[in-house]
Parts: structure tokens; C-alpha cells; sequence
């Protein structure tokens, strides 16, 4: 008897010889025989997208089901089977195809494909397809099976889970989350609220979870997506109702999918902290089991870092999740207390009302206390961000009045120390957190800032910007303190050894964005100066602090540059001649020469082209200072010299008999006269005058020959 085709076996599986012809065709796909297999999924493939709409019951349709059973069979026998079907361009679109018809059809079909695509990663490419996708879709409407949805749902899952451009596409897919929101409503209604906390596994519950994890997949993936499923009617509602159902798994899977819709836009986070929501999430939070609590945590969390102050607002006056918050700051779990002390800390930040609510919140300042000495010496770059997040909760309480700030120093006597003491260049994620505080406190009640100084701040602040690496974290820690030192007590900051020096250096580190030390610096610099003579004089002695600030009038920020000129106005009315000297370097900018003419200085054109000639003549440091600074002097008297008219040597004045000339060398000065009665008179002056006559006639002529140029330009 001869061997029955390829095409025999798959009729016959509608027929009473099915069950022979299933075992033999499972038996085809699973052999070695390559060709022989592809041509029977071929074939299964051709009868059911041929019967996938057959009369119940018709021969058609029992073909259809045995075919999807054997290809279930196949692959639940062999992992090659799996492959082998896959990779017949037909027969993944023909089993989606499958999913709409009745019973047992879609449900062999959707089992089929959740086990091709188990077995045979290549077979994702196929049913990313929108034609696949949208049959998929399809799969999950009202009145599937709910053995059918659990595998759809498992299907989708997978495929989004594989990879973040995989969920972009399931996501983007016109009609896939409508239908996959759809399919979690239904789910979820049929599981109710469970004062037990426990119930049993169905597969509808089982496909509610998928969902939910699905959803959030595709909502991280695309930030549009994510604002599509929070503005899809009925999503938010029905994660709530899985995240009060109960159901250990479902409940999960819906506090994961709520914190990933949130970072999507304000507008999604807002959303996720309406008051059904965020109900939920503050008795998920309250939860005796620690993973829902965690979950609903990261889900407030997100809320509030994407959605801002009102989102904050929301949650402060949620009922019960403040001391939900507490609880977990205080948890045994780093991971939990950390983001329960970075919820805390941006509800204090929105305003007084919310911060006094936090204050007031039984053990919350005790939790935060203790938060600063358990992450102090953490080398987990988390648990540092989260250190920097209690302190600055703490000192934003400390700082709003006396009375808060005694509640901070009951619950942390030694938080001055301990932020002294994280300022260490050596872990800059603590600084920036320490410093940040810092700057916090500097609006606190007296005697909160001189317990500060007493420990150390100023110091600290000077040995960081001294020594921190000027690049990423290091960078923003400099930052912060240079905001300390440019709001904090003049006098107290210039007793902290190599203050100018350290300043000067961070100058010189600015960078664009976020952690930008150069502005910072320069205020420094302009409220030290201004605070006091004295200060003022000792800038001026610094030569590091001079051509630091010199420079910076070439930075590209005007606020950079205004408080660069407020610091050098303040050193020149105390100590010119130095001023001077810097502003003329070779290295400073047109912004350095035009403060020469400005007050203080006020030096006259020729003046201030003579100090610039010198100081590009003059290369050691030591005789161009000193070259400067006697030109500068030089120039001054020249200014003195040239009012009323007399002369420069011996005093007369102008008047009958006496003829003043002006000095033939230079016929410069204030106003082109530096004059003398005769030439006795000039000869004795001019020791004096020779250092400044042959600069000023040096500038004049060059400004003449530049002048010309520019004319005939213009011609």
C-alpha cells in the first residue's frame, strides 16, 4: 500500500482517520527530514487559513482544529519544530489568522503561536507585522476564550519583553492598546477586592497580569505610547482595580505598569496621582507584603519626580501615605528606604504647607536622621543620592523657622558634622548632596549657621573646590560650593586658608550645563570684595585671584562677567596699580582694557595703551608686575599733573611771563598736555616722566597707524 502525500495526511484530519494522520504529521515536522517538514506546515498552514471561517462542526473545521494540535504537538516534541514552523513564511500569518474563529480553534491556534514563539525567537520578526499584530489584537476582543486570551496576551508579552523597539511597534500599532486595555478591563472586573488577600490562579487573572506587564513594557519603550495608554479610557481604572484586587500577581503587575506610565509627560503623572489612583497606590504602599510595597513606592515616586508640585501636593495630602512613607524610610531594605526618603524629600521642596505636614509626620525626622548616618559611608551610588536627599529634607525643615529648626537639631544633633564631613572630594555624589544642604541652611535661624562655620563649612568648601575633579559629579559638587561660599559670611570665608587660590582655580573649570562653577565663583569673588576693604586689598594681593577674574570678562555669560567687574571694581579702589597690571595682561580680553578708562582706575586712553604695550613687552611675572605697577603709578600722576595748568616739575602756574609747552615727545597725558616752563624744568623731570612719555608716544602712533588703516578701508 503506498504511502499516503503530504496533502492526504492533512485531509485526512477531518475526517475519522485523524487521529492517525495527527501522528504522523507531528512525527513529519519533528524528523530530519527537512523538506518533508516544511511541506507539511505548508500544507497545515493552507488548511487552516482555507476552514478558519468553516460551519461548526463541518469537515473543515475539525481539520482545522487537528492542524493547529499538530502544530502545538510538534512543538511541545521538539525544539526544531518550533524553528521549522517559523520559518515557513506562511504559517504564523495562518495561525493569527485562526485566532478569530470559534472554541477550540482559536485556542489550539493562540497556544500554537505562544509556543512557536517560546521555542523559536526568529518567529518575533513575523508576527511584529502589523498584519500579525492587528490579528493578535483581534484575539483579545470580547467573547474570545479565556484560554485564548491568556495565550494572545502571553504572545504580546513575550514579544514586548524581547526588546524596546519590539514593544515601540506592538505599541504604535493602530488598535493594539485599545484592544489590550479592553482585555485588562474585562479581566480585571471579574476579580473583586479580596479582604483575604488570597485567591486562586485563573487563566483570566493569569492574562490580567500579562496585560498589565505588557502595557508597562510599552509604555517604557515610547513615551508617546505611554501618554496614549494613560489617556486610553478605562486603563487607569482598571490597574487600580487590579491593584486592590488581591491577587498577589495581578496587583504587581499593575503597580509596575502605573510607574511606567508616569515618566511619559507631566500629564501622565497627574494622572496616576488622581485620587482613585493614587488611593490604590497609598494602600499598596501600607501593605504588610513588602514587594507591593516597594512597587507602589517606585510608582508614587515616579509620579512626583515626572509630575512636579501638584503631584507632590496630591500625595502629601493622600490619606495615609505620608506615614506609609515614613515606615518605608525607615525600612530595613536600602532600595525601598531610598526611594521612600526621595519621595520625602520632594514633598518638602514643593512649599511650607507640604514641608510642615512632612515635619509633622510621627517619626519622619527621626527617619531621616538616621538615613544620613546609615548611607554616610555607602559606596552604592543610590544609596549616595539618597543620603543627599535626607539631608536636603532636612535642612529645607531646619531652615523654615526657629521652632523647625530645634525639631532638626533634637532628631540630628550632629547634622552640621556630618554634612562637614561628606564634603569630601573623594565621593562626589554624598558632596553634591552635603553641599546642596549647605546652601539650604544658609537661610536657617542663627544659630543654626554659626553651629555650621564652627564645624568646619567655610574650610570644607575651600579644600573641595581645592582638590575635587573638575569633571561630571566632582564638577556639580564645586558648584554647590561655590554657591555656599558666594552667600555665606565674607569674614568667615576669608579665615578659611587658601580661600582666593581655591576660587581661582574653580574659575577655571566652568563648562557648559547643569553643574557650571564659573559663575559661581565669580560671585563669590564680587561678594568677598564688597563685604570689606580689607578683603578687597587681599584679593588685590593675589595674583592667581586677579588673572582668574581677568579672564573670566571673557566668558560668554553676562552674569559671569557682571560679577567678575563688581570683584574688580572693589580690588581697584582699594590696591589700582595691581588691578591695573592684571586687567593689561596679555591674556585679558577688550572688556579688561575698557575697565582701565572706567572708575576706579579711570586711566586715560593713552594711558591704558601704555599698560597694555608693557605688559606684552614684559615676560617674567616679577618685573612685568613691578612695570605695571609704575607705569600705572606714572599715569596717575600724569592725571594729577595736567590740573589746572602748570608746570609738571616745578608748580607755575600759567600767567604773564611764563609760557607753558607741552612735552614734544609725547604731547600726551590726560588731555594732551603735560606741560613745563622751560626746558630745565623738563630735563630735571625727566627721570620721572621717561617710563610713561615713551609708552604713551609708543600707543599714540599705533592708534594713529590703525586709524589710518581703517580710512582707507573705508574708501
Amino acid at each position: 500500500m503506498p504511502r499516503p502525500s503530504i496533502d492526504d495526511l492533512v485531509r485526512s484530519l477531518g475526517g475519522p482517520g485523524g487521529g492517525s494522520a495527527h501522528d504522523k504529521l507531528v512525527s513529519i515536522i519533528c524528523g530530519r527530514d527537512g523538506p518533508e517538514a516544511v511541506a507539511a506546515v505548508a500544507a497545515l498552514a493552507q488548511a487552516v487559513v482555507g476552514g478558519a471561517d468553516a460551519a461548526e462542526g463541518s469537515a473543515a473545521w475539525v481539520r482545522v482544529i487537528n492542524a493547529t494540535a499538530v502544530v502545538g504537538n510538534a512543538v511541545r516534541q521538539s525544539e526544531a519544530a518550533a524553528a521549522r514552523i517559523a520559518g515557513v513564511p506562511a504559517a504564523l500569518p495562518a495561525l493569527v489568522a485562526a485566532l478569530r474563529g470559534e472554541g477550540a480553534i482559536s485556542i489550539n491556534a493562540a497556544a500554537a503561536v505562544a509556543k512557536i514563539v517560546n521555542g523559536a525567537p526568529a518567529a518575533a520578526r513575523t508576527l511584529l507585522e502589523p498584519g500579525c499584530l492587528a490579528g493578535l489584537a483581534a484575539a483579545l476582543g470580547n467573547g474570545r476564550p479565556e484560554a485564548a486570551t491568556y495565550s494572545v496576551a502571553g504572545v504580546l508579552n513575550q514579544l514586548a519583553s524581547s526588546s524596546s523597539a519590539a514593544a515601540a511597534r506592538i505599541g504604535n500599532c493602530p488598535g493594539v492598546v485599545a484592544a489590550m486595555v479592553s482585555a485588562l478591563a474585562r479581566a480585571a472586573a471579574v476579580r473583586q477586592p479580596n479582604s483575604s488577600g488570597t485567591s486562586s490562579a485563573s487563566d483570566e487573572s493569569t492574562a490580567a497580569a500579562l496585560l498589565s506587564v505588557c502595557l508597562g513594557s510599552i509604555a517604557r519603550a515610547d513615551a508617546g505610547i505611554a501618554r496614549t495608554v494613560a489617556a486610553t479610557p478605562g486603563a487607569l481604572s482598571a490597574l487600580v482595580a487590579l491593584a486592590g484586587s488581591g491577587d498577589g500577581k495581578n496587583a504587581g503587575a499593575a503597580l509596575l505598569a502605573l510607574a511606567a506610565l508616569s515618566p511619559a509627560s507631566p500629564e501622565a503623572a497627574l494622572a496616576v496621582t488622581e485620587a482613585p489612583v493614587l488611593q490604590a497606590l497609598a494602600a499598596a504602599l501600607a501593605s504588610r507584603s513588602f514587594c507591593m510595597a516597594s512597587m507602589a513606592c517606585s510608582a508614587i515616586g515616579n509620579a512626583i519626580m515626572h509630575g512636579g508640585d501638584g503631584a507632590a501636593r496630591r500625595v502629601a495630602a493622600a490619606p495615609g501615605a505620608l506615614p506609609a512613607l515614613v515606615r518605608a524610610a525607615a525600612s530595613e531594605d536600602q532600595r525601598h528606604a531610598g526611594a521612600a526618603v526621595t519621595i520625602l524629600r520632594f514633598i518638602c521642596a514643593v512649599a511650607a504647607p507640604e514641608m510642615r505636614q512632612v515635619a509633622a509626620a510621627p517619626g519622619a525626622l527621626d527617619a531621616l536622621a538616621a538615613a544620613l548616618r546609615r548611607w554616610q559611608s555607602s559606596r552604592d551610588r543610590d544609596q549616595q543620592m539618597a543620603w543627599g536627599y535626607a539631608a536636603e529634607a532636612l535642612a529645607t525643615i531646619a531652615a523654615t523657622d526657629a521652632a523647625h529648626a530645634r525639631l532638626v537639631a533634637a532628631a540630628a544633633p550632629d547634622m552640621p558634622e556630618l554634612l562637614v564631613r561628606a564634603l569630601s572630594p573623594r565621593c562626589s555624589v554624598i558632596a553634591i548632596g552635603a553641599g546642596s544642604s549647605l546652601c539650604l541652611l544658609l537661610a536657617a535661624p542663627p544659630e543654626l549657621r554659626v553651629r555650621l562655620y564652627e564645624a568646619g563649612a567655610a574650610e570644607a568648601c575651600v579644600e573641595l573646590l581645592r582638590r575635587a575633579e573638575s569633571a561630571g559629579d566632582g564638577l556639580h559638587a564645586m558648584h554647590n560650593a561655590g554657591v555656599f561660599l558666594a552667600d555665606a559670611d565674607a569674614d568667615r570665608c576669608m579665615a578659611a586658608p587658601g580661600l582666593l587660590e581655591a576660587l581661582a582655580r574653580a574659575a577655571g573649570c566652568g563648562e557648559e550645563g547643569e553643574a557650571r562653577v564659573e559663575f559661581q565663583a565669580a560671585a563669590a569673588f564680587a561678594h568677598i570684595a564688597e563685604a570689606a576693604p580689607q578683603h578687597a586689598r587681599r584679593l588685590a594681593g593675589s595674583g592667581k585671584a586677579l588673572g582668574a577674574l581677568a579672564a573670566l570678562l571673557c566668558s560668554g555669560s553676562a552674569d559671569t562677567v557682571h560679577a567678575a567687574v563688581c570683584a574688580l571694581r572693589a580690588a581697584a579702589a582699594e590696591a589700582p596699580g595691581a588691578v591695573a597690571a592684571a586687567l593689561a595682561a596679555p591674556s585679558a580680553g577688550p572688556r579688561a582694557r575698557a575697565l582701565l578708562q572706567q572708575p576706579p582706575l579711570s586711566l586715560p586712553a593713552e594711558a591704558a595703551g601704555a599698560l597694555t604695550l608693557t605688559a606684552a613687552k614684559e615676560t617674567a611675572l616679577q618685573s612685568r608686575v613691578a612695570a605695571l605697577e609704575a607705569v600705572a603709578a606714572a599715569a596717575g600722576r600724569e592725571s594729577e599733573a595736567a590740573r589746572p595748568e602748570a608746570c609738571v616739575a616745578c608748580g607755575q602756574e600759567a600767567g604773564a611771563g611764563v609760557r607753558l609747552k607741552p612735552c614734544a615727545s609725547c604731547a600726551a597725558g590726560p588731555a594732551g598736555r603735560v606741560l613745563y616752563c622751560g626746558a630745565a624744568c623738563q630735563r630735571a623731570d625727566w627721570k620721572r616722566h621717561k617710563a610713561f612719555c615713551k609708552l604713551a608716544a609708543a600707543a599714540a602712533k599705533e592708534a594713529g597707524a590703525a586709524a589710518a588703516g581703517s580710512g582707507a578701508g573705508s574708501a
